[in-house]
């Protein structure tokens, strides 16, 4: 009898399936509720920010109106009283009523210069808004205020 070689008689070698995509294993899905959940919370902060600061845009666009106003009218005293408005409206609904409302004279203007850090409001252009605002013809610079008013709200967060 004929010797057969054993070799023949072996079968070839079947690889496995190469691994697929789909399912992701367990940390893919990790990663990815991570990143959903960071994506959540990031829009969630940018819209609960964007609320918070709406007054400080209403603001500084009233601001815009009180200055192109001025500017047609130059009525100084129109232009202390809305300002005075202006700042008062601003610091109730950042501050808070009870702490803002009852401010009046040199109080309200140290609290100006508390919530905007600064001392222009007691001892620089701001002044005016207390001791000038009801004075017949007032003595105010108003670029200066109009400025001071405007950092001021910058400043607010």
């Amino acid at each position: 009898m004929e010797q057969q070689d054993p070799l023949a008689q072996l079968k070839d070698i079947h690889l496995p399936e190469s691994i697929g995509i789909w399912p992701p294993a367990i940390g893919w899905w990790l990663l990815a509720i991570i990143l959903l959940a960071l994506v959540i919370g990031g829009l969630i902060w940018l819209l609960k920010r964007h609320q918070a600061t709406a007054y400080k845009r209403v603001a500084q666009a009233q601001l815009q109106e009180i200055e192109s106003r001025f500017q047609k009218d130059k009525d100084y005293r129109q232009l202390l009283s809305d300002l005075s408005v202006l700042l008062k409206r601003t610091c109730i609904t950042r501050y808070g009523r009870a702490r803002v409302a009852g401010l009046t004279g040199k109080e309200w203007l140290k609290f100006l210069d508390e919530a905007g850090s600064t001392q222009d409001f007691t001892q620089g252009p701001g002044k005016v808004l207390v001791s000038e605002r009801f004075q017949p013809t007032p003595n105010a610079n108003s670029q200066a205020l109009l400025q001071l008013v405007q950092s001021w709200l910058k400043k607010q967060s």
